[in-house]
């Protein structure tokens, strides 16, 4: 009998034809699939390319030694990535080489989920949550090397559908790591981008600290799993990383079905202060106006439009609705242990 996992994956990217086996010949085809044509998109203003530009010259000659044609496509402008690794799939190539942060990877995933040419990263950007997920070398040899193993498999992805209005349609977005509701979106969006080409995460902190002294905090309504909660803080997650050093997901997987997703309702700044420093360990999942549950199906909605990110990135207000794709993206990444 085919399992629960396989059964989601199969409904998702099947066809009306398809058998089981069909299905899964096919999937064993593509993952068996070899890498020899690289598109490289890169940042250049990416936090470690902007200090040492010659690294790119180093992952392209350590690919090429390993006899892969690579194609570079700079990023210029924003959701250039996209469009980058959209002409990639066009042109067949069998891999998507992404160097920079977050944001970059998640702009060029949305021409990758579904389809059969496959991510690699090697992280360049800021924070590279995914990166540290997937347990990615930062050497470009290093890199090269994990690519020319041919170490691919198959992750989930998160959907946000912003609903349509009176003169516009449905818009959707595909994230990796996580979508945040609230506080961290409304982080994101006051950060200091000249303070982060200087210190890093570290301006996101600083961001932080700034807004809890101001407050207050947007409340909205966030619904899952049949049962509606009230909520100042979500975080919806497909990885257990959160930024440099917080865990506010601790269990979350990216080869998992569902999300994690952790609530938070206080408007007091102490409760908050106290739930950073128990999540750089996990343990605030345990503490009193925490909820933490899985869901694959979730909806939000705020009667004064709270902010969304997604992978690091302010998305929109709510409402919006979130879902798990099982399975829906090849990446180059080291065996799971």
């Amino acid at each position: 009998m085919l399992d629960l996992e396989f059964a989601v994956s199969w409904h998702f990217n099947c066809t009306a034809a398809d058998t089981p086996w069909n299905w899964l010949t096919r999937k064993f085809a593509e993952m068996m699939k070899q890498i020899e044509r690289i598109t490289l998109i890169y940042n250049p203003t990416a936090g470690a390319l902007r200090r040492n530009p010659t690294i790119i010259n180093r992952l392209v000659a350590a690919l090429e030694a390993r006899h892969l044609a690579v194609t570079l496509s700079p990023t210029k402008r924003a959701y250039h990535a996209t469009e980058l690794a959209r002409e990639a799939v066009r042109a067949q190539a069998d891999c998507v080489l992404v160097c920079g942060g977050d944001g970059t990877i998640n702009e060029a995933v949305q021409a990758l989920v579904g389809t059969d040419t496959a991510l690699a990263i090697w992280p360049g950007g800021t924070a590279n949550v995914l990166a540290k997920e997937l347990r990615l070398p930062n050497d470009p040899d290093a890199t090269a090397a994990l690519i020319t193993q041919q170490h691919v498999r198959a992750i989930s992805v998160g959907k946000a559908v912003k609903p349509a209005g009176d003169q516009t349609p449905d818009w959707e977005r595909y994230f990796l790591v996580m979508a945040g509701i609230g506080l961290d979106a409304t982080i994101v969006q006051n950060v200091d981008l000249k303070l982060k080409k200087r210190l890093g995460t570290g301006a996101y902190l600083a961001a932080g600290l700034g807004f809890l002294a101001r407050l207050p905090l947007t409340p909205f309504s966030i619904t899952f799993n049949g049962q509606r909660h009230a909520s100042t803080f979500a975080v919806i997650s497909n990885a257990a990383n959160y930024a440099s050093m917080f865990s506010l997901t601790p269990d979350a997987r990216l080869t998992d079905d569902r999300f994690k997703v952790c609530l938070f309702n206080s408007q007091s700044r102490l409760a908050y202060l106290g739930y950073a420093l128990l999540s750089t360990a996990g343990r605030h999942i345990h503490t009193s106006g925490v909820t933490y549950e899985a869901a694959q199906y979730i909806s939000a909605n705020s009667n004064n439009a709270a902010l969304v990110q997604l992978d690091g990135e302010v998305a929109g207000h709510l409402p919006m609705r979130f879902e798990n794709l099982p399975q829906a993206l090849r990446v180059v990444a080291p065996p799971q242990q």
